[in-house]
C-alpha cells in the first residue's frame, strides 16, 4: 500500500518536474524552439507558477497524511476501519494531484498553437525518457552501493 502511494506521488512529481525542466530549459531557448509570442511567454510563466504552487500545496498535504498514516500503523489497536478515513484523504489528494496535472497540461494546450503544442509534447517526451533512464540507472547503482546488515 505504502509502495503504491509512493509510486503514484513519484510519478506525478516526475511528470511535473519534466514539464518544469522543459520550461526551465531557458525561456529564451523555448521561445526560439516554439516561436512564442511575448503574451504566450507570460501566460506560460503564470501557468507554471500557479501549477507549482498548487502541486507543492497538494504534495505537502500528502506528506502530512502519509505521516499520520505511518503513526496510526504503529498503534497496536490499529484496524482497517480506523485507517479508512486517512486512506480516503490520501486517495483524494492523489486524485487532486492528477487533476491538477491534467489541468496544467490543458492550460498549456490552450496557450500554444497546435504546432507549438506538438513540439512541446515532443520535447517533454524526449526529456521524460532521458530522466527515466537516468533514474533507473541511479536506482541500480544505489542498490549496488547499499550495505545490508
Amino acid at each position: 500500500m505504502k509502495k503504491n502511494i509512493g509510486l503514484v506521488v513519484s510519478g506525478i512529481l516526475a511528470a511535473f518536474l519534466v514539464v518544469n525542466l522543459v520550461y526551465a530549459q531557458g525561456d529564451s531557448e523555448m521561445t526560439k524552439d516554439l516561436n512564442l509570442t511575448p503574451q504566450q511567454q507570460q501566460k506560460l510563466r503564470d501557468n507554471r507558477k500557479a501549477q507549482r504552487e498548487r502541486m507543492l500545496q497538494l504534495v505537502n498535504q500528502m506528506k502530512e497524511k502519509q505521516q499520520i498514516l505511518r503513526q496510526e500503523l504503529k498503534k497496536p489497536s490499529v484496524t482497517k476501519a480506523s485507517l479508512t478515513p486517512i486512506l480516503a484523504e490520501i486517495k483524494s489528494l492523489q486524485a487532486q494531484l492528477i487533476d491538477s496535472r491534467v489541468e496544467g497540461i490543458l492550460a498549456v494546450k490552450e496557450i500554444l498553437t497546435p504546432e507549438q503544442f506538438a513540439k512541446f509534447q515532443e520535447a517533454t517526451t524526449h526529456r521524460q525518457k532521458g530522466m527515466g533512464e537516468r533514474f533507473h540507472q541511479w536506482r541500480e547503482n544505489r542498490g549496488k552501493r547499499m550495505k545490508y546488515f
